[in-house]
């Protein structure tokens, strides 16, 4: 609200005017003596109070408007930097007492961080074949057996691949589907055996990792993929097959030479560990990674997986 300039003039009846003639020109300023004027003193008490609340109540909406702006860029331009999801954004290492640890790459993205060390060019045991091969038992129609476990045949895996020896699988049999040439998709089964003199059979984890490195190392792949190969989608893990309790490990080797072959250059190699009520049996495979249909059907085997006795 704004006072009335003119509340409390003096004027004369002529002129409608102030008549300022009698007075000291000093008087109004405070700066000439004090005849015939009004003396300026010190402010009352009562002054002084409304002067301190006055500047009080300045300070405090400063402080709230200081708080308000605050508050508005912490919701968006700061939160907006530090977003979670932020794509330019890393996971690094767990802060420790005695500070944060180096940084850690995302295991699950290949182009930031090497494989895990059990995908290795070099197998991490002896790779030991079994003394007695054994013979794969019957299967039924349409299936293929191996130790305790079969699995049903897709109609275009038309190549009988018959009994082989691989290491730690004993009663071995397989069925395979031509890629070029010489070339196959190969999918094995067998009973799981260990040598006593390597401790024995060393659990379901690391069963099926030594099956999977001698598997890529020892079964013909290993000439297509060097000894550097580039290793893609990996995993490790628990799984279930036909209601029993297993281990996959899995990864895309690329051939070291990708023209060897003309319609493939990198494989997926796969071992399954599976503990059934006569003890554990296993899958090795490795099938064409860029050919969809045999990616398809080695899903389809591994979904099909029975544990028979």
């Amino acid at each position: 609200m704004t006072q009335d300039p003119h509340s409390g003039d003096q004027r004369t009846p002529s002129s409608g005017l102030p008549d300022f003639s009698d007075h000291d020109p000093h008087a109004l300023s405070g700066s000439g003596p004090a005849e015939n004027g009004v003396t300026l003193g010190e402010p009352g008490e009562r002054a002084r109070h409304r002067t301190l609340t006055t500047v009080l109540a300045v300070v405090g909406s400063g402080v709230v408007l200081l708080a308000v702006v605050a508050l508005v860029l912490s919701q968006t331009v700061f939160r907006s930097v530090l977003e979670e999801h932020d794509p330019t954004a890393f996971k690094t290492g767990e802060r420790t007492g005695s500070g944060q640890s180096e940084y850690v790459p995302d295991p699950e993205d290949p182009d930031l961080a090497p494989p895990p060390p059990i995908f290795t060019e070099k197998p991490t045991t002896d790779c030991t074949f079994p003394s007695d091969p054994g013979t794969p038992p019957p299967a039924d129609p349409g299936t293929i057996r191996g130790g305790d476990l079969q699995y049903t045949i897709p109609d275009t895996w038309d190549y009988p691949w018959g009994s082989s020896v691989l290491p730690y699988m004993s009663e071995v049999n397989a069925q395979g589907r031509q890629v070029e040439d010489s070339w196959f998709s190969v999918v094995n089964l067998g009973r799981v055996v260990w040598p006593k003199e390597e401790g024995g059979y060393p659990g379901l984890e690391k069963a099926a990792v030594a099956i999977f490195q001698c598997y890529a190392t020892t079964s013909g792949v290993v000439a297509y993929f060097g000894d550097h190969p580039k290793v893609t989608d990996y995993r490790s893990e628990v799984i279930t097959v036909d209601g029993h309790q297993a281990w996959i490990v899995q990864a895309t080797y690329y051939f070291e030479d990708p023209e060897i072959l003309a319609t493939t250059n990198s494989s997926v190699v796969t071992a399954i560990v599976v503990e059934g009520p006569d003890g554990p049996s296993a899958l090795a495979s490795d099938v064409a990674a860029d050919q969809p249909e045999h990616v398809q059907e080695l899903e389809d085997i591994i979904a099909s997986l029975e544990v028979v006795g």
